[in-house]
């Protein structure tokens, strides 16, 4: 979750629908609509790192900006909201989420296989065609 988020006025959700590929060699696009919370990204973001073992880029072309609220258990209704639980993003069916730089391999296919698996969305792993 977020540390420090200082804008009071959040966006929810972006008018650019980027289902292109603009920065790396590989990408994980979205093949249906759904939410996609900040967590899930990081783990997917950590696990990429490892397993290029820190020798490429990563770009996250997601943003969660959408704040989820939650009340305690305990708590009786009413009373207003409750604290910020998590931040989450609405994804549109082919939205690319993450771009990536690195050495193609069939290890690498394999890791983004299985950490797609972590997000809760269906997605495909593309590899741009002129390189």
């Amino acid at each position: 979750m977020k540390k420090k988020f200082r804008i009071k006025n959040i966006k929810k959700g972006s008018k650019i629908f980027s289902n292109y590929q603009q920065y790396g060699v590989l990408c994980i696009k979205s093949l249906n609509y759904g939410v996609i919370t900040d967590n899930q990204l990081e783990a997917v973001r950590r696990g990429i790192l490892r397993s290029i073992k820190r020798k490429g880029i990563v770009w996250i072309r997601v943003s969660c900006t959408y704040p989820v609220t939650k009340k305690s258990i305990g708590s009786r209704m009413g009373k207003g909201v409750g604290a910020v639980k998590s931040y989450i993003s609405n994804i549109k069916k082919g939205r690319i989420l993450l771009e990536l730089q690195a050495l193609i391999s069939k290890e690498l296919f394999y890791m983004l296989k299985k950490l797609t698996s972590k997000l809760s969305e269906n997605t495909s792993i593309l590899v741009r065609s002129h390189y």
